[in-house]
């Protein structure tokens, strides 16, 4: 990691805090219903438990869908463009399991829409930042290890402006990209997810054909599910260049 290190700045406005301290903190989260990748999105494995926000992975079968279940939710208060977002979690250590800390605009195509995740960890050690666009055909991303990946909680955010990103991980600059013309400006939700790799069973049948990324199967034995991410806070600041908009029309997911 760079040594540069990320301090507040006094000028930054806190605008959405969810420390999930109270008792009424997924009413502004949405959480789909569907198959994604080699698994299931189930609301019922997004949970606050212990002043923690949960997205569980496990085995099991939720309305005739057996299957691995885990979840995403979808901040459906306003959508943003610019600020700065951190978030301190427990990433799942489990081979074959995806979480992720991502902004999402309502479309990626030719000239149009950027995906930026602030992290992924699919990766015994590994987490990665990453930029989509152009319809998924362009993205460029940096990979970090992280020694003490999974010994507690670790701090992920992203200070996006005008003219720059900038990727922290435990308030460790990691990757900056430079956006001199301004070609990332759309506005994006704001989520959390768990994916599934590319088989869905306990023998190996494929809900899906391609096995994607990640460091083995869901199914590898030696797994130790169910298995959780955790969230203890996500945060976003107004760093001179927000704009704050009405929630984004998210493709299918």
């Amino acid at each position: 990691m760079s040594q540069e290190k990320f301090v507040l700045p006094d000028s930054y406005k806190l605008v959405m805090l969810q420390d999930f301290s109270g008792g009424n903190e997924l009413e502004n989260w949405t959480s789909p219903e569907n198959q994604r990748n080699g698994g299931y999105w189930s609301p019922q494995q997004c949970f606050v438990e212990n002043k923690k926000l949960v997205i569980r992975s496990q085995f099991r079968n939720i309305s005739g869908k057996e299957g691995y279940h885990s979840g995403c939710l979808i901040w459906n208060k306003n959508s943003f463009t610019y600020g700065y977002y951190e978030a301190r979690c427990r990433v799942d250590k489990v081979k074959g399991a995806w979480s992720a800390f991502w902004l999402m605009p309502d479309k990626i195509e030719k000239g149009y829409g950027y995906e930026i995740d602030i992290f992924e960890c699919a990766w015994n050690y590994f987490c990665e930042s990453t930029l989509h666009w152009n319809g998924y055909k362009k993205q460029a991303k940096k990979r970090v290890i992280m020694k003490n990946l999974y010994e507690g909680m670790h701090t992920f955010a992203l200070d996006w402006k005008k003219d720059s990103l900038s990727f922290y991980y435990d308030d460790r600059l990691v990757w900056r990209v430079n956006d001199e013309n301004g070609k990332i400006n759309y506005p994006v939700a704001l989520m959390f997810s768990t994916e599934i790799n590319g088989r869905a069973d306990r023998n190996g049948k494929p809900l899906v054909k391609q096995v994607w990324i990640g460091n083995g199967l869901i199914t590898d034995r030696r797994n130790d599910l169910p298995s959780d991410f955790v969230i203890d806070y996500v945060k976003v600041y107004d760093n001179g260049d927000l704009i704050l908009s009405n929630p984004v029309n998210l493709p299918p997911t």
